[in-house]
């Protein structure tokens, strides 16, 4: 059944769409969650330790990740503008969605069958070309079908999907690459993209009509995708600079989780280390899952800025609880279970809890976060807008990376802060701060109420 409703921008009230609806139109970010998370946590590093070995593995990701950074940063906010004023029978958003899945099947292809590095190289830049062509104008899709009083909702969903991809990128491609190998866990995720771009084609509609003439060129289109004034989309710009900053302190948490069981509790089991690690990273994704659609229909009645300022404080004081978990916070009535269900020791448990708070606050965040800047952006440049949002959701992890290795390697080299490896309680506290400066920036963002 297909979702009707859709208008032009700007022309009439848009029908209300079913909950139904709203789960067919974010099935495409399934998609997109198992893609990158299988990949970028399984599929790359075991293509990348058989083609260059163990000594030089790390410097070989960095290069492919530099590369998915900056096609992200550049190519999928063009994408979208393009998208914004493309003309055809089929739409202006269904061409690139279906051009950039069939792109991705096939340079998925060719990752499987690479046999040296820099054909790796080459097909990944493909493939990160292929992907953004996608998802700029996919973005844009759903504020052109989703009504103003509905986005809340619709923000939900978008995270709850994005969530399900993730985890079952992590888990689903985890087990076919175990069980079956490279080739079967790189097939599940080109079929995945087929069905979910089938069925967002199929039966969401793409009727919107562009306000604008096509770009005359690709030059035209650089030029008018990165000349963003953002003295007129001041809201949008506060909005990005927030965004960025919560989610270089969740990301850069998430990077030096493994670091930091390793060093602080487990310093010579790597077993135990990635036990806890993984206990820690799945708590929070699966409590921001449950999180997200609730705070989603809270954030329709009580506003986005709070749901995004009290989501990032949250976090940021379960990441400064987390320097101080060797000492004992929270009651043994608590903690000893769940200690003794994973076996690991009491305090490392009691800093895997902490997870259930930052898994709260990342859950409020991604739960309006859609809908937020869906919100303040033009309806009818949401591709531009929408794949130039992704500037901060692709940079932040290179930046809190970049940012906190070095300050790990250089403080953990010299005197304990903390009763800890001075690095962690610096990093951790900048990851904090962070979150803090993106949860105050929010503030800022001048709010559109029903």
């Amino acid at each position: 059944m297909a979702v009707e409703g859709a208008v032009r921008p700007g022309t009439g009230a848009k029908r209300r769409v079913t909950h139904f609806q709203l789960a067919l139109m974010s099935l495409y970010w399934v998609a997109i969650g198992y893609l990158w998370s299988s990949l970028g946590t399984l599929i790359l590093p075991d293509i990348v330790q058989h083609l260059v070995g163990r000594a030089h593995k790390g410097t070989a990701i960095s290069v492919l990740e530099a590369i998915g950074t900056v096609m992200a940063v550049v190519w999928q906010p063009m994408a979208g503008s393009i998208s914004d004023r493309w003309q055809s029978p089929f739409g202006r958003r269904r061409p690139f969605i279906v051009a950039g899945t069939v792109g991705d099947v096939i340079f998925l292809a060719g990752l499987a069958l690479s046999g040296s590095y820099w054909v790796l190289v080459i097909f990944y830049f493909l493939l990160q070309t292929a992907s953004n062509t996608a998802q700029g104008p996919y973005q844009g899709l759903l504020p052109d079908v989703v009504p103003r009083e509905q986005r809340g909702v619709a923000s939900g969903y978008y995270g709850v999907a994005n969530l399900i991809g993730i985890l079952a990128g992590t888990v689903g491609a985890g087990f076919f690459l175990h069980q079956y190998g490279r080739a079967v866990a790189i097939a599940s995720i080109a079929a995945l993209l087929t069905v979910s771009m089938l069925a967002t084609v199929l039966l969401v509609p793409d009727v919107a009509r562009p306000t604008e003439a096509q770009f005359a060129s690709p030059w035209h289109a650089f030029v008018h995708t990165f000349t963003l004034d953002l003295r007129r989309h001041r809201d949008f710009g506060w909005l990005m600079g927030s965004r960025l900053l919560i989610l270089m302190g969740v990301l850069g948490l998430q990077s030096f989780a493994f670091f930091y069981f390793s060093d602080v509790f487990f310093p010579f089991d790597r077993k135990e280390t990635t036990l806890a690690t993984s206990v820690l990273l799945g708590l929070v994704v699966l409590v921001a899952l449950i999180v997200t659609l609730p705070a989603a229909k809270l954030s329709d009645r009580i506003g986005r800025k709070k749901m995004i300022f009290g989501g990032g404080m949250l976090g940021a004081a379960a990441t400064i609880a987390i320097v101080f978990s060797h000492f004992q916070l929270l009651p043994g009535s608590i903690v000893q279970p769940f200690a003794g269900a994973l076996h690991v020791p009491w305090l490392a448990a009691q800093a895997v809890l902490f997870g259930f708070a930052i898994g709260v606050g990342f859950g409020s965040f991604l739960s309006v976060d859609w809908a937020f800047i869906t919100d303040v952006i033009p309806p009818d440049e949401a591709g531009r807008f929408m794949g130039f949002s992704n500037i901060a959701t692709a940079g932040s992890g290179i930046i809190a990376r970049l940012s906190a290795g070095w300050l790990l390697d250089y403080f953990n080299a010299g005197p304990k802060i903390l009763g800890l490896p001075g690095g962690y309680p610096v990093i951790f506290g900048l990851f904090a701060t962070w979150m803090i400066a993106g949860s105050l920036l929010v503030l800022k963002v001048r709010e559109r109420r029903q």
